[in-house]
């Protein structure tokens, strides 16, 4: 910390008490100190020299009013300009002028920039402390520069003069510096060796100039004024450098940190080590919408809007910056999860009331991904990556807010390592299909089931679809798994047919695989090696899948529909289709989502809801399939709803290849015996 560097603004995360309890002891043994030596400090130069001391006192106050911002470690420091005058009065007047001067200066900027008492005795007392020790070293090697001389100092006094002002540099720095060093939580020694380079170019600087206001001075009181000259220049410079630094670490639109200025705060927190630290990913809910329809100036306004709400609901420790466009970013030192995930919902909920831009009423909505140091990692790019996938997570649920989950990451390092097994799975014949039957409702015959994968795992035993599906489809594989199960399921279906069950298999499509240009050609060619028909195949496609690309979507499912493939419209009433849509499409089936089958009442809005699809299936010739039927009460319902298929635990669970041919056995010994008694 330079010389007349003083506790201004901190970049601190969280206040200590030991802080307070340095500070004190600091004014206190600055106290003791001067009453030791208040022998020698008499005010005979003020009385002598009233001009020349009003003068550099003004100087001194005019240093202290216009400190300099230093950008670093992601806040700003700052640096007083008061130095030069208040050596210029310790050499020539004792330390007594000097502290009045001093004193007088550092209460007024205080006082005017509302510092705590606390701060100010500091400052005050710090200020004591780093004069007392120039002026002792001064007198121990016999240097008493005569302000009323007209060769106020020898050359031999300037070694003197200047080992007093090292003095004054060591003790200032260092008492400055480790009340800094304690606020921000960091290590002494780290804090000094990150920062000694513009410690020692300021601070010399700065003391330099005191033997030539004191020169001045002894001139001609006159020429006092014209030491600003220099002062004035090297505070323009560091000005002009302090704002352009500024400026390279913050947003010009929101006056927020950027990227840069977030990134250390975050790598400082770190190194802190303190207990837990959040990091948050913020993303805005349809702001391009705003952008296109209103446009980039509306957008600007919107942002700023935003910024003051969060500001709004954020404590004085934490730091918010704009990473870019319509994302943010916000640390959270010193705090939990719980507190964590309490402030990430305060903060989307500040934007549930709309925004009025110049009499425009706009809303906006917020997804906020979190991430924990150390419980998610020790790193900033990995706490960045994984509030990241958190806040993707928040947006694709609708929830507004997500703690990281390594379940929902496709890019962990163990969803990474699974993905490499997987691709040997394919060729290791790891990957089973389990089979749930389709019963028709009115002829109680199974005419189909649907195919449901499985990856026998040599070491994590059997996983479910979850533990590898979403990452097939985030790193290509979905589409040699995809084939994989059709290639097992027609298999499965040849077997039977040999048995003499005619019995189709249900596959899922995915968007990904649907809009393959390959797709019908690879289907054709494992229906052709099964030796089955292709009307033993149906594809079922969701809602979503087929809007993802409508027009080759369209054009894919006419050629397998001609080919004699049916195609099945799975988690009906969960999209966004239209009805017009879904009439032109080759469509055979549609399957009731489970969401609203398994709710069923008399008289509820979903027995309504399934009542009415099935009836629109019928309409449009499609057979109606109710998905997830747990309860076996809900099968005569859907009969007299007059639905024509089901599925679900009422009927069978999901049975391995020879679990479900046993099944199919046991059923045909059963005769003509009502499914409701025979099942799994």
């Amino acid at each position: 910390m330079p010389p007349g560097a003083r506790v201004s603004y901190l970049p601190v995360i969280r206040e200590r008490s030991r802080v307070r309890l340095y500070c004190a002891a600091v004014f206190a043994l600055a106290c003791g100190l001067v009453a030791l030596v208040s022998g020698t400090t008499g005010l005979q130069y003020i009385h002598d020299q009233p001009l020349t001391f009003a003068m550099l006192s003004a100087g001194v106050l005019l240093g202290e009013m216009l400190p300099v911002k230093i950008p670093r470690r992601g806040n700003d420091e700052q640096i007083t300009l008061s130095t030069p005058f208040v050596m210029a009065v310790l050499l020539a007047g004792g330390l007594a002028p000097a502290l009045i001067a001093q004193s007088v200066a550092s209460v007024v900027q205080d006082l005017t920039a509302g510092k705590p008492w606390w701060r100010v005795r500091f400052n005050l007392g710090q200020y004591a402390l780093s004069m007392t020790a120039a002026l002792l070293t001064m007198r121990w090697l016999s240097v008493a520069p005569h302000i009323g001389s007209s060769h106020p100092f020898s050359s031999a006094d300037l070694p003197g003069m200047m080992v007093g002002a090292g003095a004054f540099f060591l003790v200032n720095t260092g008492v400055v510096g480790v009340a800094v060093a304690l606020y921000q939580g960091v290590p002494i020694l780290r804090y000094f060796r990150n920062d000694m380079a513009l410690v020692a170019i300021t601070g010399g600087v700065m003391l330099l100039l005191a033997p030539i206001v004191i020169a001045a001075a002894a001139y001609s009181v006159l020429l006092v004024p014209l030491c600003l000259a220099p002062v004035a220049a090297i505070y323009n410079a560091t000005w002009q450098s302090a704002r352009s630094a500024h400026e390279a670490r913050h947003d010009s639109l929101t006056g927020l940190p950027n990227r840069a200025a977030f990134h250390d705060a975050v790598v400082q927190a770190i190194q802190n080590e303190r207990e837990v630290s959040c990091v948050m990913i913020i993303d805005l809910d349809r702001f391009k919408d705003v952008n296109d329809t209103l446009g980039h100036r509306y957008g600007d306004l919107l942002l700023q809007q935003v910024v003051e709400r969060f500001r709004s609901e954020l404590a004085d420790d934490d730091l918010i910056a704009r990473l870019g466009g319509d994302e943010f970013a916000v640390l959270c030192t010193g705090t939990n999860r719980s507190q964590s995930l309490l402030t990430a919902k305060r903060l989307a909920d500040s934007l549930r009331e709309p925004f009025e831009l110049e009499q425009l009423i706009v809303g906006t909505q917020a997804s906020i991904g979190l991430s924990l140091f150390p419980v998610h990692g020790a790193g900033i790019e990995i706490l960045l990556q994984k509030a990241d996938v958190a806040m993707y997570r928040a947006k694709e649920t609708r929830t507004g807010v997500a703690l990281y989950d390594e379940r929902h990451d496709h890019h962990s390092p163990a969803k990474l390592a699974l993905t490499v097994e997987l691709r040997a799975a394919l060729d290791r014949e790891e990957i089973v299909v389990w089979y749930q039957p389709v019963l028709d409702l009115h002829t109680e015959k199974v005419l189909a089931v649907e195919a449901l994968v499985r990856w026998q795992h040599p070491h994590l035993g059997l996983l479910m679809p979850t533990s590898f599906v979403d990452m097939s489809e985030h790193t290509n594989l979905i589409k040699p798994l995809t084939q994989k199960v059709i290639e097992v399921s027609l298999a499965q279906v040849a077997q039977w047919r040999g048995m003499g069950f005619e019995i189709a298999v249900a596959v899922n499509i995915s968007a990904q695989v649907l809009v393959d240009q390959d797709f019908t050609e690879r289907v054709l060619t494992a229906l052709e090696q099964a030796g089955v028909p292709a009307s033993c195949l149906k594809l079922e496609v969701t809602e979503s899948t087929l809007m993802a690309d409508p027009v080759v979507a369209r054009s894919v499912l006419r050629k397998l529909d001609l080919s004699g493939v049916a195609i099945s419209i799975d988690d009906f009433g969960t999209g966004y289709s239209s009805l017009a849509y879904l009439a032109d499409l080759p469509v055979s089936e549609v399957k009731i989502d489970q969401s609203f089958v398994g709710r069923m009442a008399d008289g509820s809005s979903e027995t309504i809801i399934v009542s009415s699809t099935i009836d629109l299936a019928h309409h449009l010739h499609l057979r109606a399939i109710a998905e997830g039927v747990e309860d076996v009460s809900l099968l005569p319902d859907l009969e007299a709803l007059g639905c024509d298929a089901a599925q679900g635990y009422a009927i069978c669970r999901p049975l391995d290849g020879d679990g479900a041919t046993r099944w199919l056995e046991s059923r045909a010994g059963a005769g003509v015996e009502r499914v409701l008694n025979i099942v799994a």
